[in-house]
C-alpha cells in the first residue's frame, strides 16, 4: 500500500515475487524437510512472517484511513 496523504512512511505492499517466495516455503514446510534444513527454515518462516505482519499492518492503517476519508466525504465526520 502506498500512503498517498502525505502523512505517514511510504510502504509498498510485499512484491508478488516475495508472497510466491513465502507460498513456496509453505510448500517446504508443509513435507518433509531435511533435519539439516530446520534452521534455515525456521529464520526464512521468522522473516516471512514478519514481512507478512508489517504488510497486513499496512493494510489496516490504508483501511481505517479510506474509511475515515469516505465518512467526510459522505458527510458523516467533520
Amino acid at each position: 500500500m502506498n500512503d498517498t496523504t502525505g502523512t505517514g512512511p511510504r510502504r509498498v505492499q510485499l512484491a508478488p515475487a516475495r508472497v510466491d517466495e513465502i507460498r513456496g516455503l509453505v510448500q517446504q514446510l508443509a513435507g518433509r524437510p531435511d533435519p539439516a534444513e530446520a534452521p534455515r527454515l525456521l529464520a526464512d518462516a521468522r522473516t516471512a512472517l514478519a514481512d507478512l505482519l508489517t504488510d497486513r499492518d499496512d493494510l489496516v492503517r490504508a483501511n481505517a484511513a479510506a474509511g475515515e476519508d469516505l465518512a467526510r466525504w459522505t458527510g458523516a465526520i467533520n
